[in-house]
């Protein structure tokens, strides 16, 4: 199976467009069969905050992604600096270490 990983620097409030077309694309991705990860760094954090901003569909998708088995890390040090400590299920801590780890198995690679 194809693995393919989505980098997510973007944040969904400032960036819009390329936040969504990511997450938009890790459900194509899916929809194709592929092994989907989506590491999340810088403002693409935000995504786990629960707020209500114009963007709650790209949010609520995101949900429904976990769902359907899309794996999800989070580089410590954006959620440090976000201030984020509660990560919701099927989403995990990492690091650039992880980052580097899951690019040297990845078959595609794509930063947003």
């Amino acid at each position: 199976m194809t693995i393919a990983l989505i980098i997510l620097h973007a944040g969904p409030d400032v960036e819009k467009s390329r936040a969504d077309t990511a997450i938009r694309l890790a459900g194509a991705m899916l929809a194709d069969n592929k092994d989907v990860r989506l590491f999340l760094a810088g403002q693409g954090v935000q995504f786990l905050q629960h707020t209500n901003t114009t963007n709650d569909s790209t949010r609520a998708l995101l949900g429904e992604l976990l769902e359907l088995g899309l794996e999800v890390q989070c580089c410590g040090s954006s959620l440090k600096a976000q201030a984020m400590e509660t990560l919701p299920a099927g989403v995990s801590k990492s690091s650039m270490n992880g980052l580097s780890g899951w690019i040297s198995t990845a078959d595609e690679v794509v930063c947003f």
